[in-house]
């Protein structure tokens, strides 16, 4: 759990454009001082922008991302990032900070098993890919420092059908 909640949130949707398949594109970000008013904002994000969920539209909702940086940071620090689905349901959290140590997942937050095919937004493009390294499960209750980061917060996944190897920080969406 985050212990300050001081911050700039940033809310923004990952949308599908229809006449493109598989290209995502992150949406206009909003901007909150406050972490409860922006999880509002996302519980309601299909309501207040219908417009967007409309069948005939140009694109499509795919997730949802909330992302928190440091306040009166000279670089973009950023400290957490949450993905919701498109009707704002909390599906994954990373809430280390970019350069804070990484002591572990509970093993209740893993949702995907090694071999499991995910659908993950990669650059530009929507990809499919098979789970084969999960986020560390260590002793998070003693908070022991490996040298692990942020960045070890991920699964590892083969992109198909091109068989590259990527880490990725999100999970499957649907």
């Amino acid at each position: 759990m985050e212990h300050n909640e001081q911050g700039v949130y940033l809310v923004y949707a990952l949308n599908l454009n229809k006449s493109e398949p598989n290209n995502i594109q992150p949406g206009k970000p909003l901007y909150f001082s406050n972490r409860v008013i922006a999880e509002d904002v996302i519980r309601r994000y299909h309501e207040i922008y219908h417009y967007l969920y409309d069948a005939n539209a140009d694109s499509k909702v795919y997730c949802l991302i909330l992302e928190k940086y440091a306040l009166d940071s000279q670089y973009r620090y950023q400290l957490s990032t949450r993905v919701y689905t498109a009707k704002g349901h909390l599906l994954s959290d990373c809430i280390v900070p970019d350069d804070g140590p990484f002591y572990g997942r509970q093993k209740s937050g893993i949702c995907h098993e090694i071999g499991d095919i995910v659908e993950i937004p990669y650059g530009e493009r929507l990809v499919f890919g098979i789970v084969v390294e999960q986020p560390l499960c260590l002793n998070e209750e003693n908070r022991i420092d490996y040298g692990f980061t942020a960045s070890d917060d991920c699964y590892t996944v083969i992109q198909y059908p091109v068989n590259v190897h990527n880490k990725s920080h999100y999970q499957d969406i649907e």
